[in-house]
């Protein structure tokens, strides 16, 4: 499914659709990984919607050794070989496995935001994004083409909605509002259909601006891999939930391989 044209779309615009990488098959299995993660929350998960009721915005990340269905998929599924086919890097490891609930009636969404300052990792890597159910417009994930480029890092945004995660540090900048200039960018969006998905780089900026909450709940899965050769480096306080649980659990150490045992190689060529 990756063609030359695939990379290239991926290198100029940040992101790239890929049409039916996913069958039937597959998404019974991610369904019912959420279903049985969400009945046994792991020490990640978070409902950012506490505060906000009446509908729950929630999601868990690293459930895969406690659920099977999980495991399926990032062991089995075409994933990690899109990522790494993608990327046109030599081997893929797992970054995250993440699901995230957005039930009716929900009004946190995912603020304008780089994936790369959540994660204390330094190397290549991109985020697989997809949705159990049909993304119709609005409902999606909203991209600034080429914003992967730019060269600038913005300080990580709650998906709480309390602004950012913590002090301004350098080399990072405040996380500008790009809803009210998104005139002056090239914006992509994606209607998707079950089994249809989204690969991105890390850096690439995106977000949720839709105001209005779907009137359903939905389902999504974000799936990120890394190169394999990707290093350990502290990003700053707000990863440190994280990165404590890294070090304590699977001694990983700062400039070391980022890989470990919840952390796998998991595709080479």
């Amino acid at each position: 499914m990756i063609t030359e044209d695939v990379r290239r779309t991926y290198d100029s615009d940040g992101v790239v659709c890929m049409r039916g990488a996913f069958d039937a098959g597959w998404l019974d299995v991610i369904a019912r990984a959420i279903e049985n993660s969400r009945a046994n929350p792991g020490p990640m998960y978070v409902d950012y919607s506490a505060d906000t009721r009446p509908g729950t915005y929630c999601g868990d990340f690293w459930v895969w050794p406690q659920v099977q269905e999980m495991r399926d998929f990032i062991f089995w599924s075409p994933a990690a070989g899109m990522a790494g086919e993608v990327m046109d890097v030599a081997s893929v490891m797992l970054v995250t496995d993440n699901w995230v609930v957005r039930e009716a009636g929900a009004v946190n969404r995912a603020p304008w935001h780089q994936d790369g300052p959540y994660f204390d990792l330094d190397g290549r890597w991109c985020v697989l994004w997809m949705g159990l159910e049909p993304v119709g417009p609005g409902e999606g994930v909203v991209f600034l083409k080429g914003s992967h480029k730019w060269e600038r890092q913005f300080m990580p945004e709650s998906f709480a909605g309390t602004g950012p995660k913590g002090e301004l540090v350098a080399p990072y900048e405040r996380t500008p509002d790009f809803s009210e200039d998104l005139d002056r960018h090239e914006v992509l969006e994606f209607e998707l259909e079950p089994g249809d998905c989204l690969i991105f780089d890390a850096h690439c900026v995106h977000g949720a601006p839709n105001p209005v909450p779907p009137g359903r709940t939905v389902r999504r899965l974000t799936m990120r891999f890394a190169d394999g050769a990707a290093t350990y480096r502290r990003r700053g306080p707000w990863t440190s939930d994280m990165t404590d649980y890294l070090e304590a659990e699977y001694g990983i150490t700062e400039g070391g391989p980022f890989a470990c045992g919840l952390l796998p190689v998991l595709w080479s060529r």
